[in-house]
């Protein structure tokens, strides 16, 4: 039970899990790095191919034209203005280093899909940002423990 635990939580917030895996839940090293892993790569799976549907029927059912009910001046929020910037100055580098640290996972599967595409590529670049993060967050958490 604690194993599946584990993935669901790290397909939705990755950098969070390895306190309840290492400190709460008593997992080994290579149990942590097996279960967080899985529900990473699950997580990016799952939202790579839910974010392209969201995008493609977004577009399909409202494109600009039907878009009246926008004020006519785009209004951005900080926080959107930092996600710009993020994808304007870092790249695609940038989102993949900070999706499991300072973003979550939908919310970096979304940007990659909405700005790069589901190329297999990408979706390995951020499993892979992923896994290296999991490797320094397991390593900092055994050592606490």
């Amino acid at each position: 039970m604690k194993e599946i635990t584990i993935i669901f939580f790290c397909t939705w917030k990755f950098a969070a899990t390895f306190p309840l895996a290492v400190l709460a839940m008593k997992m080994s090293f290579i149990e942590t790095l097996i279960y967080t892993n899985a529900g990473g790569i699950l997580g990016v799976l799952i939202f790579a191919f839910f974010s392209d549907i969201l995008i493609r029927t977004c577009s399909k059912y409202w494109p600009e034209k039907l878009k009246f009910f926008r004020k006519s001046k785009k209004v951005f929020k900080k926080s959107n203005r930092r996600l710009v910037t993020l994808k304007m100055k870092y790249g695609l580098p940038g989102i993949v280093i900070l999706t499991p640290v300072l973003l979550s996972i939908p919310v970096g599967t979304f940007l990659v899909t909405k700005y790069y595409g589901t190329k297999k590529l990408n979706l390995f670049w951020l499993i892979a940002g992923n896994v290296c993060w999991s490797f320094i967050y397991i390593f900092f958490y055994t050592q606490i423990a």
